[in-house]
């Protein structure tokens, strides 16, 4: 047990630094266009994370 939790939160981790780095990259569009696509991929990831440890 104490195994999945370890892995959920090193996947949400990465999920919430992916987001930060997109957010934080360079780009031409406008930051709440690039928020909304952040947040969207974090909640993707975390979803795709519990669906696959059975949570």
């Amino acid at each position: 047990m104490e195994n999945r939790h370890t892995l959920r939160n090193i996947g949400l981790g990465m999920a919430a630094g992916a987001a930060l780095g997109m957010l934080m990259a360079p780009q031409k569009r406008n930051l709440k266009a690039t928020a909304k696509k952040a947040v969207r991929a974090v909640e993707h990831a975390a979803e795709n994370m519990t669906r696959d440890l059975g949570m």
